[in-house]
């Protein structure tokens, strides 16, 4: 109730905080700090940072994988509200929304129901997913507010050899900005046409003493959400008021030396609505889905004399899923049924690196988590249990690389990883990449490398009391070559070719209802890139993902779509304080359990104003208010994505 409160306050506090006059606006002439950072480079860059590949900073030119990097000014141009607009935004990924969770399907692949479990999702390098689904929360449950995100990086293709479980489509690595960015006292508010109201409250501050800190606050709340499907009209207004979503968040960081800590907490109330039927006393009840998630890490970075660095890391986190469902029983009384999937987890992380000997960077690294409570349990809410199962699980996993400059254009990244544990055996995967730069301004890599995926308890507590056997890990093998060439300095492309075998894919059997190991699917594909820049400041980037993928008999999966294109264009109209961005996501048409789902191509449009302190952005989603469906699931009726929308978001920084 305090954060609610605190979500209200802010609500009507920040329009009039952002009415106030700016500091400094008599030398509004003169470009501020924060506006000489918002600049746009008029050249195209390769030389842009990335450590998602290999655990370490470097040029994503040289990084031995093709990766994918958006930033916290493209995330402001293009009006992003969550990590699915991110990930929508990525080559390769695509995403459906059910209304409670995001599915985010990779390179041709989203199984129905899969709960985002073969991608790793990391925030500042830490593994987020949590331990009953593996699912990666990415909706209002996620932990970090957008407005937060300093960059993100999406490495895909197996990762196993670096990250162990879940890396089985590639690594997304959510980074935070620093105090450099969140200094001073910074306020936000959102509102928008679907109902939704967010405010934000961050404060940041460096100390000459030399340690530094931020802290975040945020909520939100929205009322009489659409349904994806048709209503009754005589429904119509119960099923309303029983469609709302509310949450709050909160995120900090503190840094002192070597040692980091971060932690956060979020929490979300989603209400459902659920027909009952017509001979029901009450024809229209209140579901409720209630999410509690958080975690706490300290980091320790230190430089052992000139050639060596240790970075160790331990952290807790947990996870707690509720939902309930009204009924009234034989007695004629209101009673709930209720599902509850509850873990605690910890992880540790320890690595040591060198560049003691010539041309090589060597890393080796330990990794070890303790799954120490994973609950799922069926029952009323008076307390009767239906079916109760628990699991206790340990794993461990140690790995080597190195990254060896073979001549001046030439490096080699050998990788080496070994897992085990004690619910889902052991696993060994190398990566190979050879990365060439003999042409200026150009580089040619070739990527091997493979992953797994060990089935989760949710998996394991499906199949176990119908004494079905638990399936063995699922298992890629990728071979990837990419070539990236600055044409100009302002124009460069990219291409890159792959091909995949997958084994084993455990997949739910719809007569069974059983998780199995699948037959084999090979997958194909091609991620191609073009980037222009104009010295006036205009920027356009094109992508376009060409995905072809059958299992043994020829069939295509469901939810597997053959093409998707993805552009942007941003152009300023007065200099960097005001910018018109546009946007385009397109997909091809898809299968779910027979079902024909066309494809679709929307525009997203956003305005974004930027006078000294302030920030202004207006945004229209879906602008031609396209109907287009999923079925993420692969049950029910198709459900209608989101329609058009408008968005409008003020922010106010004050210096401290």
């Amino acid at each position: 109730m305090a954060w609610r409160k605190f979500t209200l306050l802010a609500s009507a506090v920040l329009p009039a905080l952002v009415l106030l006059p700016a500091r400094g606006q008599q030398q509004q002439e003169l470009p501020t700090l924060e506006e000489l950072l918002r600049q746009t480079p008029n050249e195209v860059t390769r030389d842009i940072e990335e450590s998602t590949s290999s655990r370490f900073a470097r040029s994503a030119a040289q990084a031995p994988s093709v990766t994918y990097v958006v930033t916290d000014v493209e995330i402001a141009r293009l009006g992003m509200r969550n990590m699915a607009d991110i990930l929508r935004s990525m080559p390769g990924l695509y995403v459906a929304d059910d209304g409670e969770f995001f599915y985010v399907g990779a390179r041709g692949l989203g199984r129905p129901g899969d709960f985002n479990a073969r991608l790793l999702f990391l925030v500042d390098g830490m593994r987020v997913n949590e331990n009953i689904y593996d699912a990666g929360l990415l909706g209002p449950e996620f932990f970090v507010d957008i407005d937060l995100i300093d960059r993100v990086e999406y490495a895909p293709g197996p990762g196993s050899a670096l990250y162990g479980n879940n890396a089985f489509f590639g690594v997304v690595n959510i980074i935070t900005k620093g105090v450099d960015k969140l200094h001073g006292l910074q306020l936000r508010v959102n509102t928008d046409s679907q109902h939704k109201r967010e405010a934000r409250i961050s404060v940041g501050h460096r100390a000459e003493q030399g340690w530094e800190s931020w802290l975040a606050l945020s909520g939100y709340e929205q009322t009489a959400i659409g349904m994806p499907f048709a209503v009754r009209p005589d429904l119509q207004q119960a099923v309303s008021d029983r469609s709302w979503d509310r949450g709050q968040r909160a995120l900090g960081m503190f840094k002192y030396g070597d040692w980091t800590l971060r932690a956060g907490v979020s929490q979300r109330e989603h209400g459902i609505p659920e027909y009952k039927g017509p001979d029901a006393p009450v024809a229209i009840v209140q579901d409720r889905r209630i999410s509690n998630n958080g975690f706490a890490a300290l980091e320790y970075q230190h430089r052992l004399g000139q050639d060596w660095q240790l970075y160790a890391a331990i952290s807790s986190k947990h996870t707690d899923y509720r939902a309930t469902y009204p009924f009234i029983d034989p007695d004629q009384r209101w009673n709930e049924y209720r599902s509850r999937s509850l873990g605690n987890w910890w992880n540790a992380d320890l690595r040591l690196s060198t560049q003691r000997w010539r041309d090589h960077l060597l890393m080796a690294g330990f990794e070890y988590q303790y799954d120490r409570k994973q609950t799922i349990d069926y029952g009323l809410s008076d307390g009767t249990l239906f079916d109760y199962f628990y699991g206790v699980n340990r794993r461990h996993g140690l790995f080597v690389q190195d990254a060896w400059t073979l001549s001046d254009s030439q490096q080699l990244t050998l990788g080496l990883r070994h897992d085990e544990a004690r619910a889902g055996g052991a696993s060994t995967n190398p990566r190979l990449a050879w990365t060439w730069s003999g042409l200026a301004d150009a580089s040619l890599k070739l990527i091997y490398g493979s992953a797994f995926r060990a089935a989760n308890l949710y998996e394991y507590h499906v199949n176990a009391p119908l004494e079905a056997p638990i399936p063995t890990p699922e298992r890629i093998r990728t071979v990837e070559l990419a070539w990236e060439q600055r044409l100009s300095p302002q124009l460069q492309y990219r291409a890159s070719f792959y091909s995949s075998r997958m084994r084993d894919l455990i997949s739910i059997d719809q007569q069974l209802a059983v998780f199995e190991n699948s037959a084999a699917i090979r997958a194909l594909g091609a991620e191609l890139g073009l980037e222009r820049r104009w010295s006036a400041g205009q920027q356009l980037q094109l992508g376009v993902s060409l995905q072809r993928i059958r299992d043994a008999a020829g069939v295509v999966p469901d939810n597997s779509p053959r093409v998707l294109v993805k552009s942007s264009y941003s152009q300023p109209l007065a200099g960097e304080r005001l910018r018109w961005s546009l946007q385009l996501l397109s997909e091809s048409r898809t299968s779910s359990r027979g079902l024909s789902l066309p494809g679709y191509a929307q525009l997203n449009t956003t305005l974004l104003w930027r006078p000294a302190e302030y920030e202004v952005a207006l945004s229209a989603y879906n602008l031609g208010d396209v109907r287009h469906f999923a079925r993420p699931l692969g049950l029910g009726f198709p459900l209608l994505q989101e329609g058009r929308s408008v968005r409008l978001s003020i922010s106010r920084a004050f210096g401290l």
